[in-house]
């Protein structure tokens, strides 16, 4: 027991420093951790938000295609509205 007292004694700065540094790399680990946790939980946050942005995209060009296959046949329409009326000009100027 004198021994190890003596030793103790004798490497007392070095046991100090050894312990404090195992001390502080065990803080940092549990540190780390809780940051590794909360940035994981951050990240899912983000895929969440991520996916719904994707989601709105694809109904932003739903909408768009819906909105350009109505004006295609809006114009298609406007056309044959056209040849109608002209069709019926005719007809109304070679009855009189």
């Amino acid at each position: 027991m004198t021994q190890f007292k003596e030793f103790v004694l004798a490497n007392f700065k070095t046991i100090v420093a050894i312990l404090s540094f195992a001390v502080t790399m065990y803080i940092q680990h549990v540190n780390n951790t809780a940051q590794v946790a909360e940035l994981k939980l951050k990240c899912s946050t983000l895929e969440l938000k991520i996916e719904d942005q994707y989601e709105r995209i694809d109904a932003i060009k739903l909408d768009k295609a819906v909105f350009e296959a109505t004006m295609t046949q809006f114009t298609s329409i406007q056309t044959d509205l056209r040849e109608m009326r002209t069709d019926i000009k005719e007809l109304l100027k070679n009855k009189r």
